[in-house]
Order: structure tokens, then sequence, then C-alpha cells
């Protein structure tokens, strides 16, 4: 998983969370839609610590043993 802008027609920018199995792009998680560059990169940078604490780790906890 890695965080991405996508700039849309509006002429926002759409700060998303996408992963790349077998070569295609699939949007897992949508932090937010901003106006300027300056809040693109900090949600991204919100988006990149959200996915140190909790990628993976969701599903480790719901296997029983």
């Amino acid at each position: 998983m890695y965080p991405r802008k996508k700039r849309n027609r509006s002429g926002t920018i759409s700060v998303v969370m996408v992963s790349k199995p077998h070569g295609r792009i699939r949007y897992v998680h949508n932090f937010g839609t901003v106006n300027t560059e300056e809040e693109a990169d900090t949600l991204l940078e919100n988006t990149r610590q959200w996915i140190l604490v909790h990628g993976g780790h969701q599903l480790l906890n719901t296997i029983k043993y």
C-alpha cells in the first residue's frame, strides 16, 4: 500500500491509499479532497503515518489459532 495524490477534473486533489496487486491499481481508502498543493502535502504525510501504524496489522489480529 502506498499513498497517492490524484488530480480531479474539478481541479481539486484527492489523497488516496492504493495497492497494486497483479499490476493493477486498486483504491483502498480515500483520505480526503483538498484545493491546494500545500494541503495535499499535509494530508499525504498524514496518510503515510496512518499506513505505518495500521498497514497490515489489522489482518493479523483477526486470525484465530
